[in-house]
């Protein structure tokens, strides 16, 4: 038998290994101003009087309204990671398996 005609076979052996590294991530939140109108009402105050509005009418009247709220934000946090490999470092070849 020549030794073109050996073939030899390896079937590859995989070692998991579990590695954690303690990290700090971060994302810049914006918070934007959101209002929504319910069911307007209007209520009357007071008598009818007869005759005009006190002061100047105008066209419409434009006010402002605030209020201190809340925001609750569910962040989910976590990172991805790539290995690369970078090299291999050789020891010595021996018969047999591996020594545990």
């Amino acid at each position: 038998m020549s030794d073109s005609n050996v073939k030899i076979l390896q079937a590859p052996t995989e070692c998991p290994a579990i590695v954690n590294e303690t990290v700090c991530v971060q994302a810049e939140v914006t918070i934007t101003p959101n209002v929504v109108v319910g069911t307007i009402e209007s209520f009357c105050v007071g008598e009818p009087v007869i005759g005009a509005c006190p002061g100047t009418p105008v066209a419409e009247c434009t006010f402002t309204v605030s209020q201190n709220i809340c925001v609750q934000i569910p962040l989910t946090f976590s990172a991805v990671a790539a290995a690369v490999p970078t090299g291999i470092v050789c020891g010595e070849p021996a018969v047999g398996g591996c020594a545990v």
